[in-house]
């Protein structure tokens, strides 16, 4: 019988037939990908990080962008499934990976970075754990996905592509190694590349068949529109292409097309990612987060109560 207990992620029960035979029908995230283009209006986002910052660009605007991404999956939570062996699973982390260079050049070595982020982030608490985790990428401590590889390469070619080749079988009998799932960033929520970061716009990006990570985002550089007011004059935006990669089997496309909106109206007003999302109970139970149970919203409302002066 197929092992259906996970290290990354809990097995989905009670979904609809044809959900559940969707991964037989498109057993590939290749043949299963659906490529989305958005256009997103950063004009008062960067206002506000002017604000924000009095002009020392303390919060950047990627911070800002992955602070959404967050609360985006953590209020559209269907969003943080994956497959495994033909089975729906709920991812029991919000992890977002990147791609950091550790030095701004064309032969600057690249680093994968995978944050776990927590449902109650805010844009006072996102920036530090962004920080924190790209300095620990970048030492020679703290990039294990890098020592891997090294070892690996460190192999013929024949036991390279034995051990991928194992690797994914023991991946779809749900028996791989959780310190190797662990340091592999296609085991993540969302890989996102932030190509505006070096001053180019945004490609769609590839899937991976390896890993469980069905959505990809490519963020652009952002750049001057022009266009023609009611009154015939001629105004100018500030906007950013996002591209999306998503792989179809997760979730259908009215849910995704309503996730895309709230990510939007995040990143367009960040003033929303200010305070922390009042989440109930029955939200935490539907994200299935490992270290947010459902009875830490009780445990947060306590806290939160003014403690009763004696009279």
């Amino acid at each position: 019988m197929l092992k259906k207990t996970r290290c990354d992620g809990t097995y989905l029960r009670g979904l609809h037939h044809y959900t559940r035979m969707t991964p037989y029908m498109m057993p590939t995230r290749t043949e299963s990908t659906i490529y989305f283009e958005q256009e997103f209006d950063v004009t008062d986002t960067l206002a506000y990080l002017k604000e924000k910052n009095g002009g020392e660009g303390e919060l950047t605007f990627f911070q800002v962008f992955l602070c959404a991404l967050t609360r985006t999956m953590t209020e559209r939570p269907d969003l943080n499934r994956f497959i495994s062996g033909f089975n729906y699973y709920q991812r029991n982390e919000i992890l977002l990976n990147f791609v950091a260079k550790k030095e701004k050049s064309d032969d600057g070595e690249e680093i994968n970075v995978t944050i776990p982020f927590s449902p109650y982030e805010t844009l006072s608490t996102v920036p530090e754990k962004v920080r924190s985790h790209i300095e620990r990428g970048k030492s020679e401590a703290g990039n294990e996905s890098e020592d891997t590889n090294i070892l690996l390469m460190k192999l013929p070619r024949p036991f390279i592509r034995l051990f991928l080749k194992g690797y994914a079988l023991l991946d779809f009998y749900n028996l791989a190694p959780e310190s190797l799932i662990r340091v592999d960033p296609m085991y993540s929520s969302v890989f996102i590349t932030n190509v505006g970061s070096i001053g180019i716009d945004a490609p769609f990006h590839h899937n991976f068949e390896r890993g469980n990570c069905g959505i990809f985002i490519a963020l652009g550089m952002i750049r001057k529109k022009r266009y023609i007011e009611d009154d015939g004059t001629v105004g100018e935006r500030d906007v950013v292409k996002v591209t999306f990669t998503y792989d179809d089997r997760i979730k259908d496309g009215v849910y995704c097309a309503r996730a895309i909106e709230l990510f939007r109206n995040y990143v367009e007003n960040p003033r929303q990612l200010e305070a922390e999302p009042d989440l109930s109970e029955e939200q935490l139970a539907r994200l299935m987060l490992k270290d947010y149970p459902p009875s830490l919203a009780k445990k947060k409302q306590y806290e939160s109560e003014p403690v009763p002066q004696s009279v």
